[in-house]
């Protein structure tokens, strides 16, 4: 810095401890007189530069500029936020959840206004098209991801990763993929809630078999949901009998096909747990077999066809994971990495939902 320029801050610093009392705790906001007195200037020098006017040298203006912002005669201008464009990637079906999780993506997404948001069309739910997805999402800052944990997705999601991208699993995890969060329930936690909803609503000393489903045991997360009912059932009642689980495609109508047939099979079906989609189909199945009112049925996610399904009795309890939850912390923790801007992140947690304490 130039001499005289040290010299001139060195008396504004002078002149502002000498008027501390007058100019910075004064009530009023500080007058273009009190800025030229703290800069050490005219009032005309000071109106040039703040105006950008000619006969102002650049040093002096930068004084002037300084001397307004640190006496509070020119309020601090906000940055504006990094504008920031994110991609989802969700699997095509008819799960109600993954549709309310666009929805409050959408959503949350208009709230900000430097932040756009794009939901690409994938043709199907192999690990195929999910990998020539991600690799389509080049012009992105950043993705969330609703992922099968095949390896194929975990080969492209570590490129990514290398690449600099941030990314975040949703909903179900891919480990090892170098995601920036996992952004869901631990599922293991929420198997081991539909084991005890389901032996404390059978009553004491439970017998009877427990049939299972899942959208597809190739998400990690109804995988871990089957694991945590197994390991609460051999705990706390090994006289149930869990039936092998069956893999519905989030399908409707394959559960509805699938229920039938065990209801067809086992006489003795005391419960049903369903770890994924196609709940519907399911509670179909219970009402033409008339079988809903002495059948256990335990679902994920508080969906507006799952609350009906509760208010009319079929759904006996929900584990439900908040898709309005999951979508605000994808965005918060996705414009935060990219902004460089700090996040406390908060992992969502499973909430039981009976027909009692359904929310208003």
């Amino acid at each position: 810095m130039h001499p005289s320029t040290n010299r001139r801050l060195h008396v504004m610093k002078s002149a502002l401890a000498r008027r501390n009392h007058i100019i910075l705790h004064h009530p009023m906001r500080p007058t273009l007189h009190d800025l030229a007195k703290a800069a050490n200037v005219s009032t005309a020098t000071a109106d040039r530069a703040l105006n950008n006017r000619k006969g102002v040298s650049p040093r002096t203006r930068a004084l002037v500029l300084q001397t307004a912002h640190a006496i509070g005669y020119l309020a601090e201008t906000p940055t504006a936020p990094r504008p920031v464009h994110l991609a989802v990637l969700l699997p095509r079906g008819t799960n109600a959840f993954v549709n309310d999780l666009r929805h409050h993506l959408d959503r949350f997404a208009k709230s900000d206004p430097a932040l756009t948001l794009e939901f690409p069309e994938i043709p199907d739910s192999s690990p195929e098209a999910m990998v020539a997805a991600l690799n389509a999402a080049t012009h992105t800052d950043g993705l969330a991801v609703l992922a099968r944990d095949h390896p194929l997705v975990l080969d492209a999601l570590r490129r990514m990763g290398h690449g600099g991208k941030p990314f975040v699993t949703l909903a179900s995890d891919v480990p090892g993929s170098g995601r920036l969060a996992y952004i869901g329930i631990d599922d293991t936690r929420a198997g081991r809630l539909a084991g005890q909803i389901i032996t404390r609503f059978l009553g004491p000393r439970p017998k009877g078999k427990i049939a299972l489903f899942a959208g597809s045991l190739s998400y990690r997360g109804h995988q871990e949901r089957e694991m945590g009912l197994r390991q609460y059932l051999a705990e706390e009642a090994p006289a149930l009998n869990l039936l092998a689980v069956r893999e519905s495609g989030e399908n409707r109508n394959q559960a509805q096909a699938q229920m039938a047939e065990l209801l067809s099979d086992h006489p003795d079906l005391v419960a049903v747990y369903n770890a994924g989609g196609g709940t519907q189909g399911i509670a179909r199945a219970l009402k033409s077999a008339d079988r809903w009112r002495d059948t256990v049925f335990v679902a994920h996610d508080l969906t507006d066809p799952n609350k009906a399904l509760l208010l009319e009795g079929t759904l006996d309890a929900v584990i439900d994971q908040s898709a309005r939850t999951e979508a605000a912390e994808v965005l918060a923790t996705l414009t935060a990495a990219i902004r460089g801007q700090d996040h406390q992140f908060t992992a969502p947690q499973p909430q039981l939902i009976l027909r009692e304490n359904l929310p208003i």
